[in-house]
């Protein structure tokens, strides 16, 4: 997985490069294909933007949130990617299993 970080207005430190990275590698436990992620922090005044971009085989995923704290901006957005990614992944689930349950009744209809 690559992960590249931006940062408008402000300098990326390593603290949070590594406190992304840590909650990346527990999304990758069920986003296996994830190709590319892209993590944009930004200051405008008292605002702190944290935008993450993250783009698997099948899929693209994007979030985003502002806070007073560049730490909690990348935790809510990380936090909004976790969810949109369960509920994709709960997607992709439910229709194998649709699929193989069409299956199945359809080989009992034959018989």
């Amino acid at each position: 997985m690559k992960v590249n970080f931006t940062g408008r207005h402000v300098e990326v430190t390593d603290a949070l490069r590594s406190f992304s990275q840590e909650r990346l590698e527990k999304m990758a436990t069920y986003l296996d294909d994830i190709i590319d992620v892209h993590v944009t922090v930004s200051v405008e005044k008292h605002r702190h933007l944290a935008e993450v971009s993250l783009k698997t085989r099948t899929s693209d995923f994007l979030a985003s949130a502002e806070t007073d704290d560049m730490y909690a901006s990348l935790a809510q957005a990380l936090e909004k990617l976790e969810t949109q990614a369960h509920k994709h992944t709960g997607k992709r689930q439910a229709s194998v299993k649709l699929v193989s349950k069409e299956a199945l009744v359809a080989v009992e209809e034959e018989e």
